[in-house]
Order: structure tokens, then sequence, then C-alpha cells
């Protein structure tokens, strides 16, 4: 007796079963394989977000203390300790600190866990965009002469300079005789807000920086988004001793007041916007540690 045509229940469910194994087994090599796209996502952003941060802020380390035409450590005209009151010709506006653009003595000054611009000097000017400092994290500010030459110009604060001196002028007025060199003076307030420009609650590296107009004044920018945490330590070369190495890492507002600082160890914590299951918060962090010597040997710490 001939089998009758066509398939049995029990071949139709087996036939059915294996496609529904293939399926799960195809659909899961693709999920993992998605998972391993997204992390390896996740980790590019993760690094050309802290090289972009190591890069502006390394920029701007290496050059603090710079005074043009003048030496390192060239006394300068008009400058003015934290806090004290600016010269009229000086002022600055942003309201931040009297004085903070003019103490060029200090041209690194950090603060351990506030927003402060310096260890006991908390800054008048308001993070930005929602006034939010992210609390834990240090705040840097760096001073120096630009790396390029200007015109003299009102309204911009500036350094002129020759080989043996230096002062400060924003009202582009010469003052050292033909020889003399003008730069305009950068001053940067670097700290991490809690807030991006248009993302509340997403963490950012911001600065207050010293720019001109009709007058100098401290204005707000965005440097890179995805910023979660700014560490510093200060790198200090004792006096006592012949060499330039380093003898000590110290955290903000502990360095001798007789050692000189040589570098800054900064550590920076990324987070990425790219959303992983299985990570805290859905995203994935990175943190990262740079030593960063300043080419001014010899700006107080």
């Amino acid at each position: 007796m001939r089998r009758a045509a066509g398939h049995t229940v029990v071949e139709v469910m087996v036939a059915m079963l294996l496609v529904l194994v293939v399926t799960a087994a195809t659909l899961a090599f693709v999920a993992r394989g998605r998972d391993a796209q997204r992390s390896g996502e996740s980790l590019a952003r993760l690094e050309e977000t802290l090289d972009d941060a190591f890069t502006v802020l390394a920029d701007e380390i290496r050059m603090a203390g710079y005074l043009g035409l003048a030496p390192t450590g060239t006394p300068v005209g008009g400058a003015a300790p934290l806090g004290a009151a600016e010269p009229a010709e000086l002022a600055v506006a942003g309201g931040c600190v009297s004085s903070l653009a003019l103490d060029l003595d200090m041209p690194v000054a950090a603060a351990d866990g506030a927003y402060r611009a310096a260890a006991d000097v908390p800054l008048g000017c308001r993070p930005t965009p929602r006034g939010r400092h992210l609390a834990g994290s240090d705040v840097l500010t760096l001073r120096h002469a630009a790396a390029q030459a200007s015109a003299p110009a009102a309204g911009r604060m500036q350094v002129e300079s020759t080989l043996r001196a230096a002062r400060l002028a924003a009202d582009g007025v010469g003052h050292l005789g033909p020889g003399a060199r003008w730069h305009d003076l950068e001053v940067g307030v670097y700290y991490v807000s809690a807030d991006s420009t248009g993302r509340d609650g997403w963490a950012s590296l911001r600065r207050k920086r010293l720019v001109g107009g009709a007058r100098p004044a401290f204005q707000d920018e965005e440097l890179v988004s995805g910023i979660a945490d700014l560490q510093l330590e200060l790198g200090i070369d004792d006096t006592d001793d012949a060499d330039d190495a380093i003898d000590r890492w110290t955290m903000p507002g502990e360095a001798p007041a007789t050692g000189t600082l040589r570098a800054l160890r900064l550590t920076l914590e990324a987070r990425s916007d790219v959303m992983e299951a299985g990570q805290p918060e859905r995203s994935r962090r990175k943190r990262a540690t740079r030593v960063i010597q300043l080419r001014n040997a010899g700006a107080p710490g």
C-alpha cells in the first residue's frame, strides 16, 4: 500500500521547530553583532571626547606664564593679585572675581572640587547654561599672552612687552617704545558644568574666557560635551634641590610655598552618548590621565 502524498502533522511541526531554532539563532547572532557595534561606537566616542578635551587643556597649560618678549616671571605693570581692586583703565566685565584677569603672578591656579578661581576665592559669575557646576570636579585657571603677536587694540586686554619689561593695557596705547610687541592676554577658567548647551543633565567641559569688545569681559563657552569630571594634581619641584625634577604631587591648594610648579596631572572622565544595555545609566564611561609639562617653567604653584 502506497503512502499518501503530503506531510504528516508531526513532520510539519518538526520543520516549523527547525525554522524557529534557526531564526532564533540568527536573531541572537544579529543582536550580538549590533551590541558589539554599539560598544565599539561607544568606545570610539569616548576616545574622541577625551582626546578633544586633553588637546584643548594641554595647549593652554603649556602656554601658561608666557609673556611675549619678556622672560617668564617678569613683573608685569598693571598686574594685581586675585581679589584686589581693578584699576579703572584695566577693569573687566563679567562679574567673576576682581582682578581675575590681572593676577599674572599666578599663571596657573586650581581649586579642589569647588567652583572657585583659587582655593579660597569663589567665582561670582555663574556656571552655564543652568548655573550648575558639577559637584566634586576641580576648576583650573590659566593665564598667558597669546602665542601670536597682534596689533594694539582698545577694548582688548593685551600684554605689551620687550626683552626686559611687560605691562598690561586695554586702550591700545603703547609705553615701552617702538621695539615692543603686543599680544592679546588669554585667561581661561576651565570647569565642568552639570549641563550642556541644549541638553540638561549632560555634563560638559566649559570655559570662562577673557574676550574683547567695548571693554574686556569674561564670556562663557562650551568646549567639549560629554566630559563628566576633571581632577587635577600639581607637580611640584622643591626649591631646596638643584634639579628641575618633580619631587611631589599635591592636590590644589596644598602646594608648598617654597615649591615651583613644573607640570599638571589631569584626569578626565568622559561619558558616551551611545546607549548600551547593561551599562550603569545605560551609557559607558571612561577615565584617562595625562601629565602635561609647563613650557614656561618657573610658574609658581
